[in-house]
């Protein structure tokens, strides 16, 4: 799928190999989503990275292959990702998920870099659009603050390291999964729309893909994967 002309909302494009109808608002539904869309690639060994308090075990297929990796006590990995690579054997996991995870780490090109190397055939990633969340955030009357970004009082417990569009995140994950020896095998994006800026000659500068487009959800495969 071109990177240009993303799918506004994967229930729009039925075309999709891999879709559901869910959306999400929490962790417990956000886990359910990717257990519906992606249910075909999670009947194997599973590797959560960042997966909190891991509500996505109890939904892939084998619970016992599920493996969890976050900093929280009762992951089965706990482990500083800004610290620290993956203590895991090359592709030791079938499929590996990450999701709204990398733009909060410092090293999200070598954490990237580690989802792959462990994944024996599959990685799906999540990334936000923190420009379309801005100009949403501003439309709605947020004076230009957005969550996990400024210069607050007081240092927040949590923040994203990284700002950027979506064709610019689409982009990174195609050039460095290529790297790594993986395609991308499906991108779409769970929300979309952006309210208009107009120009005094009727142009919409907000109507690119870039800032209009909203989470993306990227599937890679590994070009070698039986």
């Amino acid at each position: 799928m071109s990177t240009t002309a993303p799918a506004v909302h994967a229930r729009q494009n039925q075309q999709l190999i891999y879709n559901t109808d869910l959306t999400y608002a929490d962790r417990a539904q956000k886990a359910a989503y990717i257990a519906d869309k992606y249910a075909a690639l999670l009947r194997g060994s599973v590797l959560d990275v960042g997966c909190d308090r891991a509500p996505l075990r109890a939904l892939v297929d084998t619970p016992r292959a599920y493996v969890g990796v976050d900093m929280h006590p009762d992951a089965d990995i706990s482990i500083n990702l800004d610290a620290a690579d993956l203590p895991l054997a090359a592709r030791s996991f079938d499929t590996v998920v990450c999701t709204d995870v990398l733009e909060h780490l410092e090293r999200c090109h070598a954490i990237f870099d580690e989802l792959c190397r462990v994944a024996r055939r599959h990685v799906i990633v999540s990334l936000p659009n923190p420009l379309r969340n801005l100009l949403v955030d501003l439309a709605r009357g947020s004076d230009g603050r957005l969550k996990y970004y400024g210069l607050p009082v007081d240092p927040p417990p949590d923040r994203h390291r990284w700002f950027f569009g979506f064709e610019e995140a689409a982009q990174f994950l195609r050039v460095r999964g290529e790297r790594a020896g993986f395609m991308v095998e499906q991108l779409d994006c769970e929300e979309g729309g952006c309210p208009p800026w107009r120009t005094g000659d009727g142009r919409n500068v907000l109507a690119s893909a870039n800032v209009r487009a909203g989470t993306l959800w990227c599937l890679l495969r590994r070009a070698d994967a039986a």
